[in-house]
C-alpha cells in the first residue's frame, strides 16, 4: 500500500523554501529526503500556510494544533491522514518508521 504524507509548511518565500541568497540547509535535506521517499512509492503533498490556507482549514486536526501551538506547531506532517510530527521536518530514518508502520 501506498503512504501518503501531507506536510504543512509555515511561511516561506516560495512553495520549496529552498530560495533566495540563504536556502536553510534543513529545507534543502527535505528537498533530498522527499525525493527519496517518492522514489520508495510514497506519495508527498505539501502545503504552505500562506499559499493554501484552505488544506489547513480542511483538517480540524492542523487547526488544533495551531490554536494550541501557534505557529511553532509547524511544520507539521501526516502520514495516512495521522500526524506524526510536529515542529520539524521528518528525517529520512523517520520517514522509513512511518512507511515500515
Amino acid at each position: 500500500m501506498k503512504n501518503k504524507f501531507v506536510i504543512y509548511d509555515p511561511p516561506m518565500c516560495c512553495s520549496s523554501g529552498v530560495c533566495g541568497p540563504n536556502p536553510d540547509q534543513a529545507l534543502i535535506n527535505l528537498q533530498d529526503t522527499l525525493e527519496k521517499i517518492r522514489n520508495m512509492g510514497a506519495e508527498v503533498e505539501r502545503y504552505l500556510i500562506t499559499q493554501s490556507p484552505q488544506a489547513f482549514k480542511d483538517n480540524p486536526e492542523i487547526i488544533r494544533l495551531i490554536q494550541e501551538q501557534q505557529l511553532k506547531a509547524l511544520p507539521i506532517t501526516t502520514c495516512d491522514g495521522k500526524v506524526v510530527k510536529t515542529g520539524a521536518y521528518p528525517t529520512l530514518k523517520e520517514f522509513e518508521t512511518f512507511i515500515n508502520k
